[in-house]
């Protein structure tokens, strides 16, 4: 008996010991909330307050970068016109469109014998090796009282190819009954103005049609037809380029061959890009049939 009671008052004072414990744990809790919540409330106003009474910058300012410079705008761009291109040119520098051949005299003489006018070929003149020519010729019958007609045509030019000028001289020419130029005649007078592409000079053939004086000048181009005063069954025609005025001259010298290379032949070029055509081999030839007879 003595023995349970002492074991008994020895377990009670560790029961008690543990309420205290508790309650100091739940209290403490309890203020670390309060003061927690007080701390953060408020934009956490109150926290910054306490860290900066201890001397503790709990929250540093942020720093921001400084704002980027604008570009500098840049200077505005200037440009100087040459002098040449504002002031009025001078007399005795200013030039003038020339035209120029678009057709040399050996694809001329080529044309003409197309169309039937059986020139000769292009060649060096015989009084002059400087010179080359081609030319046609031809006679009628001649008749009681009117000499033959007669048909002269001749181009000329220089050995590369350029033309200075072409001819023609018909004499008695037959024409029809409205007095028109034989058309067999008047092609030789369509080709010499078309083949060199000179559009403008559409009114000279209509005169040549019907037999009628003419003259024509353009840029270096002189076109005439003309009957002779003389002999009134005899007209000539005449077409000629040539730099005539100081800014003709000065504009053919700057574009003289003799500073700019040579344009490429249009011609030459289609006929480059033709394929060639392809021939077999020797060695692929096909075998020779064997004239055995199998057994």
């Amino acid at each position: 008996m003595p023995d349970n009671s002492s074991s008994a008052y020895a377990k009670q004072p560790l029961g008690k010991s543990r309420v205290p414990v508790v309650f100091w744990l739940l209290l403490t809790i309890s203020l670390s909330l309060i003061m927690g919540t007080v701390l953060l409330s408020n934009d956490m106003k109150h926290l910054k307050t306490v860290g900066h009474y201890f001397g503790y910058d709990l929250f540093p300012p942020e720093v921001r970068p400084p704002p980027k410079a604008l570009p500098r705008p840049k200077p505005p761009v200037t440009f100087t016109l040459p002098v040449h291109l504002i002031e009025p040119p001078a007399a005795q520098t200013a030039s003038t469109f020339l035209r120029t051949w678009r057709i040399s005299g050996a694809a001329m003489c080529a044309a003409l014998r197309d169309a039937g006018i059986e020139t000769s070929d292009w060649a060096a003149a015989s009084f002059n090796a400087d010179t080359f020519e081609c030319f046609f010729e031809h006679s009628g019958k001649r008749q009681k009282d009117q000499l033959p007609n007669s048909i002269f045509v001749i181009v000329r030019g220089d050995a590369a190819g350029t033309i200075n000028n072409m001819r023609v001289k018909i004499i008695n020419p037959e024409t029809d009954q409205n007095g028109q130029l034989d058309p067999g005649i008047l092609q030789i007078f369509q080709i010499m103005l078309r083949q060199p592409q000179w559009l403008d000079f559409h009114e000279t053939l209509d005169a040549i049609k019907n037999l009628k004086d003419i003259k024509e000048d353009g840029f270096g181009a002189s076109i005439s037809f003309t009957r002779e005063v003389l002999n009134p069954g005899n007209y000539n025609f005449t077409l000629s380029l040539d730099a005539t005025s100081g800014p003709q001259k000065r504009t053919r010298n700057y574009f003289s061959s003799k500073i700019w290379l040579p344009s490429p032949d249009p011609a030459a070029e289609i006929g480059s890009e033709q394929p060639e055509s392809v021939s077999t081999p020797p060695d692929r030839e096909a075998p020779a049939e064997s004239r055995e007879h199998p057994h």
